[in-house]
């Protein structure tokens, strides 16, 4: 078997290159194909195209600049449509495969006797801005995500209530990819609404209790900066999330927890309706009706939205 490696990028010239050497780093019999697809500028361009060519991968990437520049997760669903192998894994640019982390994967995908299972993972390292590893964060990303256990299967709802699925470094098949992959209200988290598609499809997922990449945790990042998270899409595709019975008192507490900024946001983008729904659900619980947010939240309801928007310090 061998593996489309998809690498989105945008501006990251240093860290592209640490990320394309994480890749080099792994058995190359293993790679059919490095696809980077990337959104830089024009200086940003010329440096990449300079990480490429000295790259000992070289031959096996194409370096693909959009004109015009897309945003993240176009640029993902166009490499995917590329991509020439029937498995495929993203890697973002800012991120590294851990040695030996693709044959784990391969290996864990080759061995595997259940139908249903689509998608493999495993845990990651939680590395800062300067690629130095922090267990203790680890750990506690292990802990907070449900990758603390041993390796097994599961329906992946099962996985999305606990989100352990991660953003890349997972291996897919391209097919359930290219099926799956695009929401028309997903905005800046295609990867949670990949992830619930698949699970309504019936989707199983794969963990293996093994360091298989390394995230890491920057200030800088798309969704830290700007607009932010899209909490309210998060919420909303959680709504649509299939569970059994067992998993219904999780998911209540998955959209509890989201349900406050998610009202917000939806105020913030002019949907007023959502977000009236949102805090009418059963995902507001009292106390937080009655606390300070909620009743600064309830007040911009019945307020015209440029009175406070400024607040949010978002130009919408």
């Amino acid at each position: 078997m061998q593996i489309s490696i998809l690498i989105p990028t945008y501006n990251r010239s240093g860290q592209l290159a640490e990320a394309i050497a994480s890749v080099a780093a792994q058995d190359r019999s293993l790679i059919k194909e490095v696809l980077i697809g990337d959104n830089s500028g024009p200086r940003g361009l010329a440096e990449n195209r300079a990480v490429v060519a000295a790259s000992p991968l070289a031959p096996l990437i194409e370096h693909i600049a959009n004109d015009p520049p897309s945003s993240n997760f176009p640029n993902q669903w166009a490499l995917a449509r590329r991509a020439a192998s029937s498995h495929i894994l993203f890697l973002h640019d800012d991120d590294h495969l851990s040695p030996g982390g693709l044959a784990a994967l391969v290996s864990a995908c080759e061995a595997e006797t259940d139908s249903r299972v689509k998608v493999w993972f495993g845990r990651n390292y939680v590395m800062d801005d300067s690629g130095r590893i922090d267990m203790e964060r680890t750990r506690e990303n292990d802990r907070q995500y449900g990758k603390d256990g041993p390796s097994e299967a599961r329906p992946v709802w099962r996985w999305c209530l606990k989100n352990s699925l991660p953003p890349n470094c997972a291996l897919l098949v391209r097919a359930d990819y290219l099926q799956h992959m695009e929401g028309p209200r997903d905005g800046n988290v295609g990867d949670w609404g990949l992830w619930v598609r698949m699970a309504n499809s019936g989707a199983w997922g794969r963990f293996i209790a093994d360091y298989l990449w390394s995230y890491r945790e920057q200030a800088a990042s798309q969704t830290a900066s700007g607009r932010g998270l899209d909490v309210h899409r998060c919420y909303e595709l959680g709504l649509q999330l299939k569970v059994d019975s067992e998993g219904e008192a999780q998911k209540t507490a998955l959209l509890s927890r989201m349900a406050m900024v998610a009202t917000l946001r939806y105020l913030r983008d002019g949907e007023r309706r959502l977000a009236l729904r949102c805090m009418a659900s059963s995902h507001w619980h009292w106390r937080d009706r009655f606390s300070l947010r909620g009743l600064a939240i309830a007040t911009m309801l019945v307020t015209p939205r440029p009175f406070w928007l400024w607040s949010l310090r978002y130009r919408a």
